[in-house]
């Protein structure tokens, strides 16, 4: 069987390579689906984009009309220069400077479709006040500055040649020394082998350092100094200088970005509902 969009024959190994092109993802997210019922909906899906491309390439063809060749050269010697050499261009592309109106060709259609978008998307309307903040009530969970701590520590690098009891024994001397009212900064410059800013690392999140540090340091009280532990690095001791709790950040300092994503999605839609449109008039057969 051979799938045919408005009359026109569509190659199947395209549908294959968009199959390819998805099933990592598509592997990753239905993996709890039986494999055949996940390759039939991967196949069925596959088919679906290209048709959704052939139609949306058949209405630029059809609604925005020729490209002027002055276009179409002007776009093909950039992107030769871009490839740095008429030869390295052909190659990339894997053909030959014979293939050069074939090349065109695909450059006029490309230029088609990006005009056509952008007409379509024109339509789609800005994002209100109330769209804008809906959106950043919905994700409030993305739009927070994490909590932080800042912390400074003493560390000892254990080193394929050293004695881990004996530098853990060196550690625990040094945490004795260390009492309430103790400069920390002035132990950790004396002692630790990251001496700079008294052992200070400054404020950081969840996930900037390793996890058996932050296991530690975001499970004490500001002011409070841990006992001896290990990480890959080696031991350390650490104090929490101080706290800062998550918070939301405010809306006029995400708003670009939630502009940006909603306007993205006003844009997806518009090209949804045109490819919609397009599809209700199509005729789509195998024969």
């Amino acid at each position: 069987m051979t799938l045919y969009v408005n009359g026109e024959e569509v190659d199947a190994q395209r549908i294959t390579d968009e199959a390819d092109k998805l099933r990592p993802q598509h592997d990753a997210t239905f993996a709890d689906m039986p494999q055949d019922e996940r390759e039939r909906q991967l196949m069925e899906w596959s088919r679906e984009n290209v048709i959704e491309a052939v139609l949306l390439r058949q209405a630029a063809k059809r609604d925005i009309g020729a490209v002027d060749d002055d276009t179409v050269e002007a776009t093909l010697s950039q992107m030769i220069e871009q490839s740095g050499s008429p030869e390295q261009f052909y190659r990339k592309m894997g053909l030959s400077p014979d293939d050069r109106e074939r090349v065109k060709g695909e450059i006029a259609e490309r230029i088609q479709l990006e005009r056509l978008i952008e007409r379509i998307t024109t339509r789609a309307s800005a994002p209100t006040e109330k769209e804008i903040r809906r959106y950043y009530e919905k994700h409030g969970d993305r739009f927070t500055i994490p909590e932080m701590v800042r912390a400074a520590h003493i560390v000892k690098h254990l080193k394929p040649i050293d004695d881990p009891e004996q530098l853990k024994g060196q550690m625990d001397a040094i945490r004795s020394e260390i009492g309430d009212q103790t400069d920390f900064g002035a132990v950790a410059a004396k002692h630790s082998e990251c001496p700079e800013n008294g052992g200070d690392l400054g404020f950081f999140a969840r996930g900037q350092m390793v996890q058996e540090f932050e296991d530690v340091v975001f499970n004490m009280k500001s002011g409070q100094v841990s006992g001896v532990f290990q990480t890959e690095f080696g031991y350390h001791i650490a104090k929490v200088l101080d706290r800062k709790p998550q918070v939301p950040c405010p809306i006029d300092e995400v708003r670009p970005v939630i502009v940006r994503e909603l306007t993205e999605q006003a844009r997806q839609k518009a090209i949804e509902k045109f490819v919609d449109a397009e599809k209700d008039k199509a005729a789509i057969e195998e024969k």
